[in-house]
C-alpha cells in the first residue's frame, strides 16, 4: 500500500467535505470544485511550479485564480458567483490544511461568519456545531493515521551530510535477540539478503510518515538519502512491492537512493530506467575511480565520497560526505 497516496486522498476528501459544508448546495458544484481542488493539490502537496519566484501561499492562489478566470469565460452570472465563492473558500482550506496556523476554534468562528454573510443568516449556531464536529472528526482521523506508523521495534536515525538540506537515513532496530547471538551475527542477518530487502520495506514505510510531516509543514527543500538493494533487480516482483511504497511523486521528490559504483557497473541499465521513471540516485565512489569517469555520473544527483577523499577538493557541487 502507498501510504503517501492514501494520506493525500484523505486530505483531499477532508477539503471536499469542508467545502460542501461551508458553501452548501447553492454555491458548491462538484465537478468545478474538483477541478480547482486538483490545482490546489498540485501546488500544495506536489509543489508544482516551485521554480516560480512567488511565495508558496501566493503561488497557490495565483494558479487557482487563473483557473477561475478561465472557467468563468462565457458563463452566466450565477455560475460566476459560484466560482467566486468556491475560490474564496480556499482561504479557509489553507487553515484546515496546515498552511496557515490557527486553532480550530478560530477557524470555526471565521467560516461561521463567512457562512452567515454568504446566506444573510441571523443564527449560525447549528452550523458552528456541525463544523466543530467535522473538524474534530478530521483531527481524530489524522491522529490515527500517524499513530499507524508508530512502532517500538524500529526507528529512523538521521545523519547530517555536507549539504544542509540533505539527510542520510538509516533504519535502526530495537528488537531484543537472545544472548547466544553475537552482535556481528545479528548485524549480518539484518543487513544481508532477503532480510535486508525486507528491511527496506520498513525503512521506506517509516520514512513516509516523515515526508508527510514535512509536506504538512510546507517543507519541500529537505531531502533524504536512503538505502537501496540492487539485488532486487533479480526479482521483479519484490522490486515492484518495494517501489509501490515509493511510487508517489512526493516520495520520489524528496528521496535519493544510495548505490555503489559496483552496483552501477552491474545494473546500470536498470538504474537508468528508474531514473527515467523519476527516481533519484546517489552513487558512492572510492578514490580509485578515475576523474575521467565522472562524466558517467551526470545522471546522479549526488556523488558520495569518504571524508578524506581526494575528490573533496574538486569543484563539483554533487560531491558530498555523510557525517558520522
Amino acid at each position: 500500500m502507498n501510504m503517501l497516496k492514501e494520506y493525500i486522498n484523505f486530505e483531499k476528501n477532508n477539503i471536499t467535505l469542508f467545502a460542501k459544508q461551508v458553501l452548501s448546495t447553492d454555491y458548491y458544484e462538484e465537478e468545478t470544485f474538483s477541478k480547482l481542488l486538483d490545482i490546489y493539490m498540485e501546488n500544495r502537496y506536489y509543489n508544482f511550479y516551485s521554480d516560480e519566484a512567488t511565495p508558496f501561499e501566493e503561488r497557490i492562489f495565483n494558479h487557482l485564480r487563473k483557473a477561475v478566470m478561465k472557467l468563468s469565460e462565457g458563463q452566466d452570472d450565477n455560475t460566476k458567483a459560484r466560482l467566486a465563492e468556491m475560490f474564496t473558500v480556499f482561504n479557509y482550506v489553507l487553515c484546515l490544511d496546515g498552511v496557515k496556523t490557527i486553532t480550530y476554534k478560530t477557524l470555526v468562528r471565521l467560516v461561521s461568519e463567512y457562512h452567515r454573510n454568504l446566506y444573510s443568516l441571523e443564527d449560525v449556531t447549528l452550523f458552528r456545531e456541525e463544523m466543530t464536529k467535522l473538524l474534530k472528526g478530521i483531527e481524530d482521523k489524522r491522529k490515527k493515521f500517524f499513530d499507524y506508523f508508530k512502532t517500538s521495534d524500529f526507528e529512523i536515525k538521521n545523519y547530517t551530510t555536507s549539504k544542509d538540506n540533505l539527510i542520510d537515513v538509516e533504519l535502526k532496530y530495537n528488537i531484543k535477540f537472545p544472548k547466544l547471538y553475537s552482535e556481528f551475527a545479528i548485524d549480518r542477518v539484518f543487513n544481508e539478503g532477503v532480510v535486508k530487502e525486507d528491511k527496506l520495506l520498513v525503512e521506506y514505510y517509516l520514512l513516509t510518515s516523515v515526508i508527510i510531516k514535512d509536506i504538512r509543514g510546507c517543507v519541500f527543500d529537505r531531502f533524504y538519502l536512503i538505502d537501496f538493494s540492487t539485488s532486487l533487480f533479480e526479482d521483479k516482483e519484490r522490486l515492484a512491492n518495494l517501489l509501490e511504497i515509493a511510487s508517489d511523486d512526493c516520495f520520489k521528490g524528496q528521496t535519493i537512493f544510495k548505490i555503489t559504483y559496483e552496483d552501477y557497473t552491474k545494473y546500470g541499465n536498470d538504474i537508468k530506467n528508474m531514473i527515467r521513471d523519476g527516481y533519484m540516485f546517489a552513487i558512492k565512489i572510492k578514490d580509485d575511480i578515475e576523474k575521467n569517469d565522472f562524466i558517467l555520473f551526470e545522471m546522479f544527483n549526488y556523488i558520495i565520497v569518504d571524508n578524506n577523499s581526494k575528490y573533496l577538493k574538486s569543484k563539483n557541487d554533487k560531491i558530498i560526505v555523510i557525517n558520522d
